[in-house]
């Protein structure tokens, strides 16, 4: 007698495994309860819910299994995916659930060919051919559900942890009750201390911190973010003054842009104060030195700019003579004066320093000394030179 055709010969597979769909989706609730560990100690979805998707993969299957070319409705497996994102299932544990599904049909249309003698070899494996393009049809249809369904809950969960950050840095939450749901909402500990951190865009809502958080995180950090016009703002919970170091560290991975962190804080109800200072200390930083400045760590910078208006003031009083000198000769004369700052006034270094004779650094403070009226050697009048020269050096457009 002739060979049947194949899709007959399997459709009569189909039909007899159909025929008994309701002990066959309850034995792969069985399996997914013995494979899953997730299953057993999480009652994610209930068991009927579990059954009726291992019956939608088995119909799905042997669907294809009867016409192979036929194209099926995925949207089965897209509501499933939507599903189980909805209430939290791993992704890892859907597609285990799909493994344990897909290789129990396989085995019993094995086991049921054999036992009526009308699928040969040969035809088995065209079969397997079929299942496993169906079984990819139907994950990445769950898959891309799934997915949908993550995605808009990440994107709203972001979006509330940014404005749990836009209230906290406006000092809009001075309710411990609130503070606390802040803290769980945002992921970072009820305990400081804390550091805020104030990084200045280069241009408009664009972040200058890519992936800040989770390079963070992999150092013990854990942060909350929100991104303004002009500034990307951090709130870090910092738990020692070790991981301070290591979020500088991170911090030099990025492109140099002025950078500022806080002092620390103990209490989330502090930080609109935090930013204040982190703000401070942003504008106190210097792309030509250091682009990052801690506030406590440089206070001749971070006092210029706090009130720039009467610095410029005190600048104009202190400097303003060398405005007559031509802008060379100026220049020259500052440069001395910042390399006495970064020497402790040794003479041979600062000649090292500038590539010139120890006199020549001498003669230059002698010119300093006379077009201001002050000398590095007095303590007073060093003090104003120097607040003067960082005005000069972190406001250059300040006269």
């Amino acid at each position: 007698m002739a060979a049947e055709p194949y899709d007959v010969q399997l459709a009569a597979v189909s039909a007899a495994l159909l025929n008994d769909a309701d002990r066959h989706a309850d034995a792969m609730l069985g399996l997914i309860h013995e494979q899953i560990a997730f299953h057993r100690i999480k009652a994610a979805a209930p068991d009927e819910v579990l059954k009726q998707t291992a019956r939608s993969h088995l119909d799905f299957i042997l669907g294809s299994l009867t016409t192979p070319d036929a194209s099926f409705s995925t949207e089965t497996a897209v509501e499933t995916g939507r599903q189980r994102g909805q209430i939290g299932v791993p992704l890892t544990v859907l597609m285990g659930c799909y493994r344990v599904c897909a290789r129990y049909i396989w085995d019993e249309i094995r086991a049921e060919a054999s036992r009526n003698g009308l699928v040969s070899d040969a035809s088995l494996v065209r079969a397997a051919s079929t299942i496993w393009r169906a079984l990819d049809e139907f994950t990445e249809a769950m898959v891309a559900g799934y997915q949908e369904v993550v995605t808009k809950q990440f994107l709203n969960r972001e979006q509330e942890r940014s404005a749990m950050v836009q209230a906290l840095i406006e000092g809009r939450m001075p309710d411990t009750a609130d503070l606390w749901n802040a803290a769980d909402a945002l992921g970072i500990s009820l305990r400081g201390p804390y550091v805020v951190l104030c990084a200045e865009l280069a241009s408009t809502g664009r972040a200058v911190l890519p992936d800040v958080e989770r390079r963070l995180s992999s150092v013990g950090v854990f942060s909350a973010w929100r991104l303004q016009p002009d500034t990307q703002i951090g709130i870090l919970h910092l738990g020692d003054d070790q991981r301070l170091a290591a979020v500088i560290e991170t911090l030099r991975g990025y492109p140099a842009t002025r950078i500022g962190i806080s002092p620390p804080i103990s209490d989330l109800a502090e930080t609109a104060r935090g930013l204040r200072y982190a703000r401070t200390a942003m504008n106190a930083s210097r792309l030509d030195r250091s682009s990052l400045t801690v506030f406590d760590r440089d206070a001749l910078a971070v006092t210029v700019v706090g009130a720039p208006d009467l610095m410029a003031r005190i600048c104009d009083n202190v400097l303003g003579a060398l405005n007559d000198l031509p802008e060379h000769d100026r220049d020259v004369l500052l440069d001395t004066l910042e390399a006495w700052l970064d020497h402790g006034g040794s003479i041979d270094q600062i000649a090292h320093h500038m590539f010139c004779h120890p006199n020549t650094v001498r003669q230059r403070l002698r010119r300093l000394e006379s077009h201001t009226g002050r000398s590095v050697n007095n303590p007073r009048d060093a003090t104003e030179l120097f607040i003067a020269l960082e005005m000069v050096r972190r406001l250059p457009k300040t006269p």
